[in-house]
């Protein structure tokens, strides 16, 4: 087996236990694939949500900004991180962060609705109606894709 394939190998067990929400073993897990593999982004990145599920602040961060630092075009990192932010109360950090992750990729309607989120927590309600549609857009695309990929038997698209 190579080296990718054993970080491969811990990552996919990783993502078991995070669904199973044993975060703890996920962590762990992550951690030996990222021994394999220390540019394994997405390692860092599933570390770094498992980290801020248990409310390890300091070391989500840590993650997040490794993950940037190897691919500085990544939105989920960035959304993550700006969640990171949010909850070190650092707003403007994360508004700055849920942007970037938009500038990124304009369909990743989650970090939409996280900067939602973070200015209706801070007395602004008054979201554009245009964001609002667009949230609804890629909710529908989303949906309209999984019926697609039922209809044909493909569940891996």
């Amino acid at each position: 087996m190579t080296i990718h394939q054993m970080a491969r190998k811990f990552f996919d067990e990783g993502v078991a236990a995070y669904v199973k929400n044993d975060l703890k073993r996920s962590i762990q897990l992550f951690s030996d694939a990222l021994k394999y593999d220390s540019k394994f982004e997405l390692g860092y990145i599933s570390r770094g949500a498992a980290y801020l599920k248990l409310s390890k602040v300091k070391k989500a961060m840590a993650d997040f900004n490794r993950a940037i630092k190897l691919n500085p075009n990544s939105a989920r990192a960035y959304h993550l991180r700006g969640l990171t932010f949010e909850k070190r109360g650092e707003i403007a950090k994360a508004y700055q962060d849920f942007d970037r992750a938009l500038e990124i990729d304009p369909d990743y309607g989650v970090a939409y609705h996280s900067r939602d989120l973070l200015l209706s927590k801070g007395g602004q309600t008054d979201f554009s109606l245009e964001e609002l549609d667009i949230i609804n857009h890629l909710m529908a695309m989303r949906v309209s894709r999984f019926d697609d990929t039922q209809e044909s038997g493909n569940l891996a698209a």
